[in-house]
């Protein structure tokens, strides 16, 4: 049996009062915390205005980071107000730009006044914000401008520049023949004709755009927008497609007139043959003095 020392016995004494020296430590200091708030709870309840400014600093607090949510937010919408009032105001601008440039340029926009050709046989016509849809005709289907060509206020004969755009939907033949005027007389352009791959002016000295020096052979795909132009003055007729020059041809000892069938379209019109196509962006404008173009001869074009 081993025996215990003085020392051994008051070391076993310390460690077995440890746990009742701990256990009494956090009775105290649970007991102090819930006394604290056993305490702060009655002095609320018997002070009703305490809790009152209590909740109403929480709720201040509250309203406060609320308002301030508020606030950002307002603050937020403004900007993007500010910035959608600026997106604006730039296309705006642009807008007016253009229409003033356009304006200073002197071109006119053709939107108002196309009427039916009536050829016989024409396919559905429909105009919606100056695009003009052609359907299928039998074969043909048209417009004519119905304004004014005459005198100061009417569209020019001569010495004018003429634009559009046109597309070929479905089919196969010319998405655009533009009918315009030559001085007292006519002349087309066709777009993809005689099977869809010619251009070229009808007619000239008798001879079709697929037989005389401005024949071009170009396709036109479908359902892509192409634009023309034509520049006709006193000494010569040029024309561009996508701003590509497709000829020049002078003027001075030809003749220039259409085929029988676009007589409806005169003086300025716009017809189809076997497919359905749209035009649009219709505008003319007269040329200035210095755009007229010197006289050029056949053998000068042929170069």
């Amino acid at each position: 049996m081993t025996k215990l020392s003085h020392k051994h016995l008051a070391a076993s004494s310390r460690i077995r009062s440890a746990p009742v020296r701990f256990s009494v430590w956090c009775t105290a200091r649970f007991s102090a915390r819930f006394t604290a708030r056993m305490l702060l709870a009655a002095a609320l309840l018997a002070c009703p205005t305490l809790t009152s400014n209590v909740l109403a600093q929480d709720s201040g607090k509250t309203d406060s980071v609320a308002n301030a949510a508020a606030d950002q937010e307002g603050a937020s919408q403004k900007d993007n107000q500010a910035d959608d009032s600026k997106t604006d105001s730039k296309t705006d601008s642009a807008a007016a730009d253009a229409a003033a440039k356009k304006k200073k340029d002197g071109w006119i926009e053709l939107k108002d006044s196309w009427k039916p050709c009536e050829f016989g046989g024409d396919g559905e016509i429909t105009v919606n914000d100056g695009t003009i849809t052609l359907d299928y005709g039998s074969p043909i289907t048209g417009v004519k401008w119905g304004g004014s060509f005459d005198g100061d206020k009417g569209l020019p004969r001569d010495n004018f520049e003429i634009e559009l755009e046109a597309q070929r939907l479905d089919g196969f033949d010319f998405l655009c023949a533009l009918t315009f005027p030559v001085a007292k007389s006519h002349a087309s352009l066709v777009m993809g004709g005689w099977g869809g791959g010619v251009t070229g002016l009808s007619s000239i000295d008798g001879y079709d755009a697929s037989d005389n020096q401005t024949t071009v052979f170009q396709s036109y795909e479908n359902k892509k927008w192409y634009r023309a132009r034509v520049h006709v003055d006193q000494n010569q007729i040029i024309v561009w497609v996508n701003d590509q020059k497709m000829f020049s041809h002078p003027r001075s000892g030809h003749d220039f007139d259409i085929r029988f069938e676009m007589q409806s379209c005169t003086p300025l019109g716009l017809a189809n043959y076997e497919c359905k196509s749209q035009i649009r962006n219709v505008r003319i404008r007269r040329l200035k003095p210095s755009e007229i173009t010197k006289p050029e001869s056949d053998d000068d074009n042929a170069n």
